[in-house]
């Protein structure tokens, strides 16, 4: 069972490890308060510390993680890093920021004249049904 809540999410994520600089960015597949999971074509070893940058964040967060697992799927690789910075704050900020802009996507993205709660935009609510 899952300690946290995960947030789907395709923002770009650049990780780093001690003997491999961050390459190109990999897209995430979802982020929590505990860590976050991406797909890439490369695996990496569990327990290899990585530094994390968000790039399309303000400021560009960055903080540092812990692969917990990899695993192929399909033809990418999955990997879920656990969060090490112990900064409730900080981590709370990243999901945050991140929650904003799935939600701005999903708005944007959303058809203007969409019917809301069953009636045309615009039209007045019928009061006469008592």
């Amino acid at each position: 069972m899952r300690t946290f809540i995960r947030q789907p999410s395709k923002i770009p994520v650049e990780i780093s490890t001690p003997k491999k600089p961050a390459g190109k960015s990999q897209l995430l597949k979802n982020i929590s308060f505990g860590g976050l999971c991406y797909r890439t074509g490369e695996p990496i070893e569990p327990g290899t510390q990585v530094n994390i940058r968000l790039p399309t964040l303000d400021p560009g967060l960055e903080t540092r993680g812990r692969i917990s697992w990899c695993r192929r799927k399909n033809n990418d690789i999955e990997i879920g890093i656990q969060f090490l910075d112990k900064d409730s704050e900080h981590r709370l900020r990243i999901v945050e920021q991140i929650c904003d802009i799935e939600r701005s996507r999903k708005e944007a993205t959303r058809p203007k004249n969409r019917l809301r709660h069953g009636r045309a935009p615009g039209r007045k609510p019928r009061t006469d049904l008592h």
